[in-house]
């Protein structure tokens, strides 16, 4: 995207009308107010004049070129002026009008003729069905908001307008300005990768704040949010469509569409935000550059209470309390009272007043393993509350570490509060607060080194068996590849395997399960996907006799679930495993994803516990893919079956490089084949030093 877009030198506002309170009214008061020194050109057929400017009856009858062409007026009437800047060769459309695509059929055919015309001409569109844009650099402030906040370094892109104003108000409240604010409403054309790309590569952004209901395409913002390496802060409430609702797959249920958000969202580094508050939170706290370095919190607190359920949410958040140094200790022994507790959290009792505060926390500060401090206030009856907020205000201008403060109370802390205010000092009234917003800087500053862009050109491979699969197995709704296809594709990226085969007859099963007993046999997928919940699998055969009585048993049991009179079985070899372990996926967007104009976010992996009670223990952590090798790592630590294969309470430890091995070839395994629209691996058998897939199912889609 042009970034002239966003800096018009003239604007005619189609809609303006003497009633004050009438949005095309307010869009031309704000413009005006706000300092723009471009051309504004009016446009109402019923006026000569409005706020002291010339009103065009049309866009045609100015007899200017006009760069922009905002539009508020009701939607029956918007085609009518869009055929009037295709005609005027307008560069912009801002269609502010509701009505579109937001409401049904009709609107959505409305907005598609629309958007087709001005492409059409290479005329650029915001919206329908937004708030319009702020741009403080250039003084254009197209909006219909009550007040503009003023400049500032971080750009916010919403996609409600009614957010941008509740953004908008609660900035003017505490003073953050905005370099940028842009309402993309319905994205007919202009849409979030665009505004992203030209603000990442803006210096004087400091930041990019989103309000998304959905993507417009998600490997791409993912892309971009990588190449930042400046903070994204996204708030995406609910998720994306799933990807395959009529999957019949136990990974639908583990890697949902709102899980591919999540997985996004750490891949690139960006910081995820539940609401407004906190959304508006960490944009205050990263335009004051209170961005931490690494975990350690110094906790330094009035009342001891407080400092336990700071150390518990500091835990729970995976931050670390650091142990204070001997020579610290030491210094705090000379100015606290024999009563306090010198280990950290420091509690230097209920009595200290603000130079207790002042020698607690520049010591603190001092401390190598303390990246900021956090510092909690109870109001006693002696505790100097202002005074104590002055104290941390100029310890904040002699430190590069963050000083957070933590007031607890009602109408006694409002002084000191207002003092931290002030001196743009960060503030909180609650402690689990605090602590949440601290680690969500603190991943984002530790994440920026593994954060790395992963081509999926690096992951693709020319495969064999594509063909079959497009022109044999694929329908027109979803449907699971038959094992034999499955095993052949397995063995194509050398991932390990038991020895198995598919037969059609007892004969056949017994000349092959006699070479390699003990075995197990069960259903195929296309007959039984799920083979426990049916009871179509046995396991440690170990004998002819055995073999041809559960042979029976189980092509039986085909036959009454399934109609399938002639069912074939799959035999396999048996591998004794130490560990259970389960690899799933779900695409996200079409056959064509990983390809150049292929929208969506891709395969998203899911991975950690397997076996039978894989939904029920959820020990599952999501990769979206493709991932780098150091990533995965990262990412399989976090689930507790990691610390079983790391070997836990001084069990040998099991080949993790192996399983990392496997999630590397599964992922080109993906991305060759992106017709696979769903997957189970379950289980994969760790041994002592294999990972072994012994049943996987493979669904496939357009």
């Amino acid at each position: 995207m042009e970034s002239s877009i966003l800096s018009p030198k003239s604007i005619a506002i189609v809609g303006v009308s003497q009633d004050s309170e009438k949005i095309s009214s307010v869009i031309l008061k704000n413009l005006i107010n706000g300092g723009y020194n471009g051309k504004i050109y009016p446009v109402n057929p019923k006026y000569e004049e409005l706020q002291g400017r010339k009103v065009y009856p049309n866009v045609l009858s100015i007899p200017e070129d006009v760069d922009m062409v905002c539009i508020a007026i009701p939607h029956q009437f918007v085609e009518d002026v869009v055929d009037q800047c295709v005609e005027k060769k307008v560069k912009s459309v801002v269609i502010i009008s509701a009505g579109f695509g937001e409401v049904g059929p009709e609107g959505a055919e409305l907005e598609e003729r629309i958007s087709t015309k001005l492409k059409r001409e290479s005329i650029r569109l915001i919206g329908p069905n937004c708030l319009g844009f702020i741009n403080n650099k250039a003084k254009i402030n197209l909006t219909f908001a009550r007040e503009n906040p003023g400049d500032g370094k971080i750009a916010f892109i919403s996609q409600s307008g009614a957010f941008c104003t509740a953004i908008l108000d609660m900035a003017c409240e505490k003073g953050l300005g905005f370099s940028h604010v842009v309402s993309i409403g319905n994205k007919a054309d202009i849409h979030e990768n665009e505004l992203m790309e030209q603000f990442v590569a803006d210096n004087n952004i400091k930041a990019i704040a989103l309000y998304l209901e959905g993507f417009s395409d998600g490997k791409e913002f993912v892309t971009l949010s990588q190449k930042a390496k400046k903070p994204i802060l996204l708030i995406a409430p609910g998720s994306s469509k799933k990807a395959q609702e009529a999957i019949s797959s136990h990974t639908g249920s583990l890697a949902s569409s709102f899980d591919t958000t999540i997985a996004a969202i750490k891949k690139g580094n960006m910081i995820y935000t539940e609401n407004s508050d906190e959304l508006f939170k960490l944009m205050r706290l990263i335009d004051s550059d209170i961005i931490p370095t690494g975990k350690g919190i110094g906790i330094v607190s009035n009342a001891g209470g407080p400092g336990v359920i700071a150390v518990d949410m500091i835990e729970k958040k995976d931050m670390e309390v650091p142990e204070i140094g001997e020579k610290t200790r030491q210094k705090l022994l000379k100015i606290l009272p024999p009563e306090a507790n010198i280990k950290n959290p420091v509690d230097i009792l209920g009595d200290a007043k603000s130079d207790r505060y002042q020698g607690t926390i520049t010591e603190l500060l001092n401390e190598i393993s303390v990246d900021s401090i956090l510092v909690i206030l109870t109001p006693q009856l002696i505790t100097e509350i202002e005074a104590t907020a002055n104290v941390i205000t100029e310890l904040m201008k002699k430190t590069s570490k963050p000083i957070f403060s933590c007031f607890l109370g009602g109408k006694d802390i409002r002084a000191g509060i207002r003092i931290l205010e002030e001196a743009n000092a960060p503030w909180f009234k609650d402690i689990q607060e605090a602590i949440r917003l601290i680690s969500k800087l603190v991943e984002f500053e530790e994440n920026k080194e593994l954060t790395k862009i992963v081509n999926s050109d690096d992951y693709f491979k020319k495969t064999k068996y594509k063909e079959e699969i497009n022109k044999e197995i694929i329908p027109d709704k979803s449907n699971v590849i038959p094992d034999e296809l499955g095993i052949k594709i397995l063995e194509e990226f050398g991932i390990d395997i038991p020895r198995q085969q598919v037969v059609s007859s007892l004969e056949q099963g017994r000349d092959f399960a006699s070479t390699i007993f003990p075995v197990a046999i069960k259903a195929t997928s296309e007959d039984l996907a799920h083979k426990t919940d049916f009871k179509a699998l046995y396991l440690d055969i170990r004998n002819i006799g055995e073999f041809e009585e559960k042979y029976q048993e189980l092509k039986e049991t085909v036959i009454k679930t399934t109609g399938n009179v002639a069912p074939k079985i799959l035999i396999q070899e048996m591998i004794p495993g130490k560990l259970e372990f389960f690899i799933g996926a779900n695409r996200e967007g079409g056959v064509d994803i990983y390809e150049k104009d292929g929208r969506g976010f891709g395969h998203l992996l899911a991975v950690g516990q397997g076996g039978i009670y894989t939904e029920v223990y959820k020990d599952i952590r999501h990769i979206l893919v493709p991932e780098n090798r150091e990533k995965i790592d990262v990412i399989l630590s976090k689930t507790k079956i990691s610390e079983i294969i790391d070997g836990y309470r001084g069990k040998p430890a099991l080949p993790r490089e192996k399983i990392i091995e496997l999630i590397m070839s599964i992922q080109k395994l993906l991305v060759s084949y992106p017709e696979i629209v769903s997957m189970d691996i379950n289980p994969v058998m760790i041994t002592e030093d294999r990972a072994v897939v012994v049943d996987a199912k493979f669904y496939v889609a357009k």
